[in-house]
């Protein structure tokens, strides 16, 4: 016979343990106030229950089986109500995790991809449901959705679950409604004759339905990931009682249940109340979840719950009882953004798995903005590019400019008829901007300004501009010897000047997302804006780039600037690392970002511009020295990520290592690639962002 305390020691804590070691380094105050909370309301509404239903010998512990008890509750009983939230929680974390948004979108059909419209010629001409506004000539659209409506319906329906297990109370107890004044009740007296064995069935609904009721009023509900944690969480559930309940470690009365069991040694009661528990939890876990993407994704809330988990849970409280209504565009550009990642950023899609859910939000609306902006640059718009081949290009940029300053405007204009998202205007001028790319500048305009500062951006504006310096492939044909004069990058500054701007800047915008998503801001700095704790801002990224600026600010902002400086140059060693594979690609459209001292003679740079298909130029003398100064920049800069905050880190950790196993795939084939590039298995990066995750490798 196993005791009480074993079967928690075999059955119960070694899956948390094994639960809690892999998604260990995702554990934040968000999931932190999950258990605290949860654990707390379990312990205050099950003990009174547990006392009640022991006091009428609905089950039983052998003396021998238990370490003593609290009143009538065994001491493992309470670390039960514990262990169960703790245990439930983790699985649904895990099963979760892969989803952006934890809640099932319900957009309207207009922007479904299967009504075949385009979403922003829809905007424009008013087709969205809304109201009329006093002097408009057209319905002013609705640009917004409830993802958290009430549900009164299916909260009924527990309702009538609750009265079902009064009714079976009142036949365990033989209570009569006239006996307690209550006559005047439609009858609730079912006469089943089952009088006392009643008891523990209809105990269990009474205490628990009405619980589910109120948070699926609220607008709680499960989604098929939801659905996976309940089941398996219940499955195990139901396979440790049994084995408790065959081993004799407690015991069902007979007396107070139906005599039914879904197997040998599972009653069904035993069955609907861990099936119940646990999709009180995971329902619970899910609420919590919705609430806490809210936060973000409405810009009147604060991005990051307070530190004080009263303060968490009063906030919540308030975003659950008056749920925001959330933009529909972003909602949509979420899903966009996905897509775009999917198809474009193969190394991003594998690390931002080792993100916690908040910062892989944030992350992908960056990410995806990012990918779009530089298509739109490099595939400007062909009528354009006909007469002028830099023109379109220098015509996007502007317009990617304008947007970026136009986002971060406290005031949007509103007067033009397409400004529906600030900066639209500036988007209008790019004719060949597609409705998923407009989504994406959107979504980014919605999310990021009160997160992120616009330096960033506007350094990866500067690279942009420095990929437009290189002449066209017909450019560069038609002056062959003369090529070296018109290529940008010239020295080994002239190149990590470019891999700071394109890469060290978005290393950056992580480091503000990090802190803002996963920190409280300093004093005196409103939690809705995050953005305005970051006063060193405009001296880090203007002219005050030494590490003197530093002297005038207190030790956290130095910190973060410290931390900052680092992440630019772990950003240089990982755009390196992208060079030094796509050199043969790049020189395709005559792009060379080698520095010109690499190249021994102008024979050699002409031989990678224009190689020949008999002997193709050694790639080697130029992609093993980059590497080379990647790992110097990596270790140069690899200590800082330890300052993150604790859940930003695995994830920087596994987006590098997925990186750096590019270069050994470089390394591996002697620095040899070609204009295919070289590519690196889903799986690898897979297994080298794990290592870098649990083993900080």
């Amino acid at each position: 016979m196993f005791t009480y305390i074993q079967i928690h020691l075999y059955f119960i804590v070694p899956p948390i343990l094994v639960l809690g070691l892999l998604y260990g380094p995702l554990i934040g105050r968000r999931d932190v106030i999950k258990v605290l909370w949860l654990g707390l309301m379990a312990t205050l509404w099950t003990t009174p229950w547990d006392n009640f239903i022991l006091s009428h010998s609905g089950w039983s512990y052998p003396p021998n089986s238990i370490l003593g008890r609290i009143w009538l509750v065994p001491i493992e009983e309470h670390m039960f109500f514990i262990l169960q939230p703790v245990l439930l929680i983790l699985l649904h974390c895990l099963c979760t995790h892969t989803r952006l948004i934890p809640f099932d979108l319900d957009l309207p059909p207009l922007l479904r991809k299967a009504s075949g419209g385009d979403e922003q010629e829809m905007v424009k001409q008013g087709s969205w449901h809304g109201r009329e506004t006093q002097g408009a000539e057209r319905p002013t659209p609705r640009r917004t959705i409830q993802t958290l409506p009430r549900r009164p319906a299916a909260a009924t329906l527990w309702g009538i679950v609750t009265l079902l297990g009064l009714s079976l109370v009142f036949e365990a107890h033989g209570i009569k409604l006239r006996d307690v004044g209550l006559g005047f009740l439609p009858d609730l007296e079912l006469g089943l004759g089952l009088d006392q064995k009643a008891f523990y069935l209809g105990w269990i609904l009474v205490w628990i339905s009405p619980v589910i009721g109120w948070l699926t009023f609220l607008g709680a509900r499960l989604t098929r990931a939801d659905m996976v944690a309940l089941w398996l969480g219940t499955g195990w559930l139901w396979i440790v009682d049994t084995v408790a309940l065959r081993g004799g470690s407690w015991s069902i009365s007979d007396d107070t249940t139906l005599g039914v069991q879904l197997w040998r040694g599972l009653p069904f009661e035993e069955a609907l109340f861990f099936l119940l528990t646990s999709h009180l939890i995971i329902l619970s876990s899910s609420l919590i979840s919705h609430l806490h993407t809210l936060l973000i994704l409405c810009p009147d809330l604060p991005p990051c719950p307070p530190r004080n988990p009263l303060k968490h849970i009063v906030l919540l409280a308030r975003v659950a009882f008056n749920p925001p209504e959330i933009d529909v565009g972003v909602l949509q550009g979420l899903r966009e953004a996905e897509r775009t990642l999917k198809k474009g950023s193969k190394s991003f899609e594998v690390a931002k798995l080792a993100f916690g859910r908040e910062m892989r939000l944030g992350l992908v609306v960056i990410y995806a903005w990012c990918r779009v902006t530089d298509n739109l640059i490099d595939e400007p718009d062909h009528a354009v590019e006909l007469n002028n081949p830099n023109l379109a290009r220098q015509q996007t940029l502007k317009a990617i400019r304008d947007h970026l300053r136009e986002s971060y405007q406290t005031e949007s204009i509103k007067e033009y008829p397409a400004q529906l998202y600030p900066g639209s205007k500036a988007l209008d001028t790019i004719p060949h901007i597609s409705s998923s790319d407009r989504s994406a500048f959107n979504l980014f305009s919605m999310i990021i300004p009160r997160l992120v500062p616009i330096y960033p951006f506007l350094e990866l504006c500067d690279g942009y501009e420095t990929d437009m310096k290189f002449l066209s492939s017909t450019g560069a044909d038609n002056l062959k010897q003369d090529i070296a004069d018109h290529l940008p990058i010239k020295t080994t500054q002239d190149l990590t000047r470019y891999a700071d701007d394109v890469a060290g800047s978005i290393a950056s915008a992580i480091c503000y997302l990090a802190w803002s998503l996963l920190t409280s801001p300093i004093k005196d700095v409103s939690p809705v804006r995050p953005i305005e704790s970051f006063t060193y801002a405009a001296a880090l990224h203007g002219k005050l780039k030494s590490a003197s600026s530093a002297e005038s600010f207190g030790p956290s902002a130095r910190l973060q600037l410290s931390v900052i400086r680092s992440a630019r140059e772990m950003g240089r060693a990982l755009q390196l690392v992208n060079i030094s594979r796509d050199v043969a690609k790049d020189a395709l459209i005559s792009r060379v970002y080698v520095p010109l001292s690499f190249f021994p003679s102008a024979h050699n740079l002409i031989s990678v511009l224009n190689p020949s298909t008999k002997s193709p130029p050694a790639y080697a003398p130029y992609t093993l020295p980059i590497l080379n100064l990647a790992d110097t920049m990596r270790q140069d800069s690899k200590s800082a990520i330890g300052d993150l905050p604790r859940t930003a880190r695995g994830g920087t950790r596994a987006m590098v290592a997925s990186y750096f196993e590019i270069a050994e795939a470089v390394r591996a084939h002697g620095g040899e690639v070609d204009e295919r590039g070289i590519k690196v298995g889903k799986w690898r990066r897979a297994r080298r962002a794990m290592g870098a995750i649990w083993l900080g490798q």
